[in-house]
């Protein structure tokens, strides 16, 4: 770095050069606008051509930084920032140089090179006084665009059809309330997520209201009617980490009025109440957060917070284990299942981020992670602080306090609430983190003015050529041509990238219009192209395997599970920790090579132990190699952890029929077994005591039944009991807990009500009308059962269906193409699944349950591995 001797240039030279060049900032700002407002951005981004359009819209901020080097008007952060920056970027270019999957990682590292790209540009194009404030007001109605259009779409796509239908229900006497439990009732609008859209919000409203301060006359109204409606949208998202966003809000809020205020402290106390009482009416009003507010008191609030514990726990691992490098940008999700918990069991199952920054953050990054983390969080509380100090010091500042430190309490609170979510990776969020970063590095980048600055202060403020903040003119060509190699050389690596994104969204236009072979064409061109990705193959390889399992030809039926099997093996080689994979490729091969498909239900059960039918179809292979005494070990181990599964009419199949009674024997003496281990563990004890209780019920050992639920049971499985014994039992038994079976039971009591009850008892239970054809099936075999007992264990009508796989596109980061559903067929006796699943309870999380399997599961798996 040197000084310039040249003169330093007027206000209006400075401020007609720096106008030239800006249209890359215009358009990068209209990209920015774009992915803020458009419906579905999140998905839309990992979606063709939308991939096309943010990766042009990365490339225009670098472009835009290339261009003010080019003009001489970059400018450096400042107060220490940009070695915050220097160590990041080291950082990023360490873990991706040693990434497992280091394509991924350059994808992804590649955007976050553009990101500091933009807040390089940004802070460089706001050396003009007036354009922070101008900047914040155009990020304030961005803000009130977005909150509308969030509440019209929310509204219009999710609020008004649920009315709608919740008043259908009610014509059948069924009075549903709208259940913000349910994740499809949320307000995900526009951005695609709930989480997402509160996050934006934590960020706006501090800015809101500021602008609401600092504009007099009829704008500060509408500011002030924008913090109103972004409030209801809030609600509406029913995020938990964004209601925990806005109570520290309201107490940063409450802080600085008793600090700066002139209100009486008696009018401040009065405030303080009120907005206190609000906010808990509000939780109170919200199903889901009323709810995890009850678990928690009542100590059954675990269930609501697990996943979040799950995927830190993944983080910490991967973290762990590449400490220097981390695991590499992007290599979460496929690492992921690698470094689940065992004792995780069918919660989080999968996930593309880990649900916190910090988590997040240190699997990728690691130690560098740690490094810049810890170094920006105390640079900026420092720079802050000192800010703060200076107010009282410093002539009137270009951008008022009021807004600077709305800027501050909104990145304070974001922060706070980035311990439950992961989002640098969504544009809305991540452009208005740089937004305002960069207002804040040109703010600190004076705090004190010294007194040649106090009678100069506008020629400082003009001034671009600070020996202390620009390139030296001799670094000038050789940073321009390094800028622009580097780019040059990404859009070269990008290009078949995006020709076989192109490619894959045409084949799967081919496909849903019956065009195989188009279809298979254009995806092996993209696999070609992008052999790294494993979305191509696996499509590939469940596509046609699919269809193979569904043609009558036998030639071609071989000849398309054939293909099936070598593409799912190519995904496999690109994405070898993802269970998907080795379990469809597991049950293609279960009718050709048993040995193989025993091998690899083997790897899919080390990934995910707990995925329903992955030791189901592992004792299916090592049934068919005649291999008896493992198949029911396996199958065992399937209906411990399932142990509804043994309601289903699949062991009335001839092959399964003669295993049938071996394994509930093993299922009993198995619990047995557990509940001697659970003796210190109430939790365990009474889930154990449950399911061994509804195992024996189901069996017919009523007696051994009564043992278990007499303590341990529900009002329902009591009530069921004293059924099964021809005891009078009461139609509201099972009522609040299990509307469903209460009512279920109430047709079953009332012959003559059968047909209205029944079909209140599947809306109660699915939240939709029932299929006519169910609806008589379920009445006709009722009709024909002399007891409860008999209707539900020997008469009750089934249902077959394929699971689908939740996710699949999401988590691959590629949307375009189908979602894929298990190839097993499940078939369930629909009344114990519908109504009566309590019985036979399945914790969806129950870690010490898991752990106690998880010996035994690894026993056996290692057997069979080994041969």
């Amino acid at each position: 770095m040197s000084n310039s001797t040249s003169a330093p240039p007027s206000s209006k030279s400075l401020v007609q050069s720096s106008s030239k060049g800006n249209l890359l900032g215009l358009l990068t700002a209209a990209f920015y606008i774009l992915f803020t407002l458009l419906p579905d951005s999140n998905t839309a981004m990992v979606e063709w051509p939308w991939v096309l359009f943010w990766q042009v819209g990365l490339i225009c901020p670098v472009l835009w930084l290339l261009g003010m080097f080019w003009q001489k008007r970059f400018r450096w952060l400042g107060n220490r920032l940009d070695w915050m920056v220097g160590v990041l970027v080291v950082g990023l270019v360490v873990s991706t140089l040693l990434a497992p999957f280091p394509m991924q990682a350059r994808w992804y590292g590649w955007a976050a090179i553009c990101f500091l790209a933009a807040l390089y540009a940004l802070n460089s194009w706001l050396e003009i006084p007036q354009r922070p404030v101008r900047l914040l007001v155009g990020q304030g109605y961005l803000n009130l665009a977005l909150i509308l259009v969030s509440l019209l779409l929310w509204s219009s796509q999710t609020l008004l059809p649920e009315l709608s239908r919740l008043q259908e229900f009610r014509q059948y006497g069924v009075n549903l309330p709208y259940d913000f439990s349910n994740i499809g009732l949320r307000n995900g609008s526009p951005i695609g997520h709930q989480n997402y859209v509160a996050g934006h919000l934590l960020l706006a409203l501090p800015l809101l209201l500021g602008l609401g301060i600092y504009q007099a006359s009829w704008k500060r109204w509408i500011w002030f009617a924008g913090v109103g409606l972004g409030l209801v949208a809030l609600y509406t998202t029913s995020s938990r980490g964004g209601w925990l966003g806005v109570s520290l809000l309201f107490v940063i809020g409450l802080a600085v009025l008793l600090w700066h205020s002139k209100l009486p402290r008696r009018c401040l106390g009065m405030m303080s109440l009120a907005g206190f009482a609000l906010l808990v009416l509000l939780v109170l009003a919200n199903s889901r957060l009323r709810s995890l507010l009850t678990g928690i008191f009542t100590g059954q609030g675990g269930g609501e917070l697990a996943y979040r514990l799950i995927t830190v726990t993944t983080g910490w691992r991967m973290g762990l284990s590449h400490f220097f490098s981390g695991v590499g940008p992007g290599n979460v999700p496929l690492l992921y299942q690698k470094y689940r918990p065992s004792w995780a069991g069918r919660e989080a199952e999968l996930h593309y981020q880990l649900h916190s920054t910090p988590a997040q953050l240190w699997a990728e990054l690691g130690f560098w992670a740690v490094a810049v983390g810890v170094g920006a969080i105390a640079l900026l509380t420092f720079l802050a602080i000192r800010w703060l100090r200076s107010l009282s010091t410093r002539p009137t500042p270009p951008t008022p306090p009021i807004l600077i430190g709305c800027l501050l309490s909104g990145l304070g609170t974001y922060a706070i609430f980035s311990f439950t979510d992961y989002q640098l990776d969504n544009i809305p969020i991540s452009g208005t983190l740089i937004i305002y970063l960069a207002v804040l590095a040109a703010e600190f980048r004076h705090p004190e003015p010294t007194q040649q600055e106090l009678r100069d202060q506008k020629t400082r403020l003009e001034t671009p050529r600070s020996s202390a903040l620009l390139l030296s003119r001799s670094s000038l060509p050789l940073s321009l041509l390094a800028g622009l190699g580097f780019l040059l050389a990404i859009i070269l690596w990008l290009i078949p990238i995006h020709r076989a994104w192109m490619l894959s969204s045409q084949g799967f236009a081919a496909l849903s219009r019956n065009d195989v072979n188009t279809f298979a064409q254009r995806l092996t061109q993209a696999h070609q192209l992008a052999s790294w990705e494993a979305y191509y193959p696996y499509q590939l390889g469940w596509n046609l395997g699919n269809l193979g399992l569904q043609v009558n030809n036998t030639n071609q039926q071989q000849s398309l599970i054939g293909d099936g099997i070598s593409w799912l093996k190519q995904g496999i080689q690109a994405s070898p920790y993802q269970e998907f994979g080795h379990t469809n490729l597991a049950w293609l091969l279960l009718n050709r090579d048993p040995k193989a498909a025993s091998q690899a239900f083997v790897r899919s059960a080390q990934l995910v132990p707990a995925k329903r039918g992955v030791f189901y179809g592992l004792g299916l292979s090592l049934l068919a190699q005649g291999n008896k005494d493992w198949a029911i070990a396996a199958m065992t181990l399937e209906t411990l952890r399932d142990p509804l599964f043994i309601t289903s009419p699949l062991w009335k199949l001839p092959d399964l029929q003669p295993l049938y009674g071996q394994i509930v024997d093993q299922m009993e003496a198995k619990y047995t077994a557990l509940l001697e281990q659970a003796q210190n563990s109430p939790t365990l004890t009474y889930q154990l005591h449950q399911i061994r209780g509804g195992l024996r019920w189901w069996l017919g050992n009523l007696t051994a039944a009564r043992t278990d639920w007499e303590l341990y049971g529900t009002p329902l499985s009591k009530g069921v009991l004293d059924l099964a014994e021809g005891k009078t039992v009461k139609p509201e038994i099972a009522q609040p807990d299990f509307p469903a079976a209460a009512l279920a039971i109430s047709a079953w009591l009332n012959p003559t009500q059968r047909k209205e009850l029944l079909s209140q008892t599947w809306i109660t239970a699915t939240r939709t009308l029932p299929p006519p054809e169910t609806l008589q099936q379920l009445m006709e075999t009722m009709a024909r059962s002399s007891t409860l007992d008999q209707w539900l264990k020997q008469n009750a009508p089934s249902q077959k269906y394929r699971r689908s796989r939740a996710g699949f596109g999401v988590i691959s980061r590629h949307a375009d193409g189908p979602a894929p559903i298990d190839f097993l067929t499940v078939i369930e006796n629909i009344p114990m699944t519908q109504f009566f699943s309590s019985l036979l309870p399945s914790p969806e999380y129950a870690p010490e349950f898991d752990t106690l399997l998880q010996k035994e599961r690894e026993s056996l798996l290692k057997a069979i591995e080994s041969g």
